[in-house]
């Protein structure tokens, strides 16, 4: 076998032994001092066995939450040289992710999706200069003293949307018209002007253009080993993006020379500032297409949830519409003004965010620097998730957790209930975008209850054909399984009111092109 080995090597005898030699003699150091660096330290308790392979594909937090609960609220385990923590409760997020962002709020290394697909965006970027700007350009249009701005159009969107699931006679109609309000209000938020259809060109290639996603470290071969031979199509599919993102912004930078800029977006605040920022145009471009890469699927999901959460609890549903009745009446709809008098109806955003949240694990995070935690030595370079599905599984904070209940956010002097950001993230990594998703969540939230009893349809028994509060799909991020549900308006006047904001609203929304 030595002599096969030389023959492939082309080398001696003597001098393959010896590098074979030497070789067992770097490696057993290296253990030796892997041994000795973790040896005399407790790493967080965990499975003991190597996961790789093994972790189950369709709802892995499932089990991470029951491994939460055996083995504590930091976990450590093994994907093949991965080490892989997770945090499973809001203390514990608290303390790490937030209190000590500056060391948890890396990213794991990601070849093909970030490195390669997608370097300029700002989610695969671990914490540092650059990602400092692209936030500082991303929050310059999504400024709390900013976010009033976008409501106008908000609304109107609103409107049309009543108008449309009012029309509508197909039960499963209502995910398109979800999903066509939410592009559209994002669009403008970031670009100033609205979509009016799906199949509109813009939102088609954009479609084509998708994270190539990387997120899930390891989920390519290129990931873990130096194999880079099939770079050709990331590469190609990144060049599209880059030029599909820098028409966008372009578009909006002629009308800002040529003084034809109707209403202010996130594009116009950045621009602005592009160079104090310090971003190249093909940075701010990346940066400005992160809303609708991120926030048109959650926000149309969120209504959806809400949706699903009313057929199967209408005394919640009932409940909310009582309030708003005794603050807005049946004359008009209720607008943003009426947030701070609708307190159950806040609760109620919260408890859909809550009861099923659409990122079950977050996003990666990254140690950047080893850390200890409650006498738990936490590696530098492990892969960091926060369980949000653990977290809002806990019973200790959320009693009878499966069930859909408001008023677990009213009865609480619980600063983590009163302001409940947990589905959004943690730390120096909070979605950027929180404000402006809850403004448009309880726009639509708030219309809906107004206008509507939302219904399940019928089996042909007659009986109700309720959902299942379970079936859901997706990976990193999830939505419900398609279901139907029925809009029926709660008076005459409640379907007249309906038809003559929308009329209105058609007139209004000429004001964007």
């Amino acid at each position: 076998m030595l002599r096969s080995l030389c023959l492939a090597q082309s080398l001696p005898p003597t001098m393959l032994l010896s590098a074979i030699i030497v070789g067992c003699i770097i490696c057993t150091s290296s253990a030796y001092s892997v041994f000795q660096c973790y040896g005399a330290k407790k790493l967080p308790p965990g499975p003991t066995r190597n996961l790789a392979g093994k972790l189950p594909a369709f709802q892995p937090w499932r089990l991470m939450t029951e491994w939460n609960r055996k083995y504590g609220p930091v976990i450590l385990f093994r994907l093949g040289s991965q080490r892989v923590v997770v945090i499973g409760t809001m203390k514990a997020a608290r303390d790490l992710l937030e209190k000590r962002g500056h060391i948890y709020s890396g990213r794991p290394r990601a070849i093909i999706g970030h490195e390669i697909f997608s370097p300029l965006r700002g989610i695969g970027m671990s914490e540092g200069p650059q990602f400092r700007k692209w936030k500082t350009f991303l929050q310059a249009g999504l400024a709390p003293s900013v976010i009033p701005n976008y409501q106008a159009l908000q609304s109107i969107e609103c409107f049309l949307l009543l108008n449309e699931l009012l029309e509508d006679q197909d039960p499963f109609q209502f995910r398109a018209r979800l999903r066509r309000f939410s592009t559209s209000v994002i669009f403008c938020l970031t670009y100033g002007r609205r979509i009016k259809s799906l199949q509109e060109d813009v939102v088609l290639r954009h479609n084509k253009s998708g994270m190539y996603f990387a997120s899930v470290p390891g989920k390519f071969l290129v990931d873990s080993r130096f194999l880079q031979w099939f770079r050709w199509e990331p590469e190609r599919h990144r060049a599209m993006n880059d030029e599909f993102y820098l028409a966008l912004m372009n578009e909006v930078k002629d009308t800002m020379k040529d003084g034809t800029t109707a209403h202010k977006c996130m594009a116009t605040y950045g621009l602005e500032k592009q160079e104090e920022f310090g971003l190249t145009d093909l940075e701010a471009a990346y940066t400005l297409s992160a809303p609708w890469s991120a926030g048109v699927g959650t926000t149309a999901t969120t209504i959806e949830v809400f949706l699903l959460a009313m057929q199967l609890y209408p005394d919640v549903m009932r409940k909310a519409q009582r309030e708003i009745d005794n603050i807005v009446g049946h004359d008009r709809m209720p607008g943003f003004q009426d947030a701070h008098s609708l307190p159950y109806v806040q609760a109620l955003i919260k408890e859909t965010t809550r009861w099923r949240c659409l990122a079950p694990l977050g996003f990666t995070h990254a140690t950047t620097a080893e850390d200890e935690y409650e006498g738990m030595y936490i590696p530098k370079g492990s892969t960091v998730y926060g369980n949000i599905f653990s977290m809002t599984r806990d019973e200790n904070t959320f009693p009878e957790p499966d069930k859909f209940r408001p008023e677990r956010f009213l009865d609480t002097n619980d600063p983590r209930l009163i302001h409940f950001t947990t589905p959004f993230g943690f730390g120096r990594r909070l979605c950027p975008g929180m404000q402006f998703a809850l403004q448009v969540d309880y726009i639509a939230i708030v219309r809906i209850l107004w206008a509507f009893n939302i219904s399940p349809s019928s089996n042909p028994n007659g009986t109700p054909k309720l959902p299942s509060p379970d079936n859901f799909l997706g990976g990193l991020v999830i939505s419900p399984a398609p279901f139907e549900c029925l809009f029926i308006p709660r008076s005459t006047s409640a379907t007249e009111l309906i038809l003559r904001e929308a009329e209105q609203a058609e007139i209004d929304a000429k004001q964007w092109p």
